[in-house]
């Protein structure tokens, strides 16, 4: 393990100070959990819209590609 420093407001110190006494674990680890939980979502890819495409095509053509698929016919 590599150790940092990380500058953080006066605010932010004395939250992180609170929650650490308040879980009873150090800073440390807490500022370790929360950037692993960020830079994890960061890490994702945006989901892209249901049914959309790059030319609009499949809003364009949206009850075309539904009755191809039979949809609304049972």
């Amino acid at each position: 393990m590599e150790r940092t420093t990380v500058y953080l407001t006066n605010v932010l110190k004395r939250r992180l100070k609170q929650e650490a006494a308040t879980r009873g674990r150090p800073e440390a680890v807490l500022l370790r959990e929360a950037l692993e939980q960020y830079l994890a979502r960061r890490e994702r890819p945006s989901p892209r819209p249901v049914g959309r495409s790059r030319d609009g095509g499949v809003a364009r053509k949206v009850d075309e590609a539904l009755d191809e698929l039979g949809f609304g016919t049972r």
